[in-house]
């Protein structure tokens, strides 16, 4: 790995969140990993089992990598040093990374599984019909009255 001298004269970064980092500098390898549950209810029943990452296929299933040819490059640095007079960020976040230097490897990973259960002012025309889903488990224990309003 090519050895260089990152210099930055000034930097601003609002927010930095969630798996997410600032270097300046070089590195060999940088790993960052996001797994998050957003679980939103207008009718507040909760289980405590909720928070369990292994229920939810999305964080077990394998991230399909593309197959990537190597591509030659040759590069003449006649002054090592790479200068940034001013990076100003609004936010970064959800394993990303802002680097000012050289790597080797990166390995990103951000799942989310966003989860909506929600109380509509009508009931839904599926469940009028009688073809909607079947209630997920965890809500196989709110009363009739309200079944008929939920949306999942």
């Amino acid at each position: 790995m090519l050895s260089r001298t990152s210099s930055v004269n000034y930097i601003e970064i609002n927010s930095l969140s969630a798996s997410s980092f600032c270097q300046i500098g070089d590195s060999t390898e940088i790993h960052l990993l996001n797994r998050a549950l957003a679980d939103r209810r207008q009718y507040p029943f909760f289980y405590g089992r909720e928070g369990n990452f292994d229920d939810y296929a999305i964080f077990s299933e394998p991230i399909p990598h593309g197959d990537y040819e190597p591509i030659p490059v040759q590069t003449w640095n006649e002054i090592p040093l790479i200068r940034v007079n001013r990076i100003d960020i609004k936010g970064c976040s959800f394993s990303s990374v802002i680097h000012v230097g050289s790597t080797c490897n990166v390995y990103a990973e951000a799942r989310i599984k966003h989860i909506r259960e929600l109380i509509n002012d009508e009931p839904s025309k599926e469940a009028e019909a009688g073809t909607s889903k079947k209630l997920p488990q965890h809500l196989a224990a709110v009363s009739e009255p309200f079944k008929k309003w939920l949306i999942y």
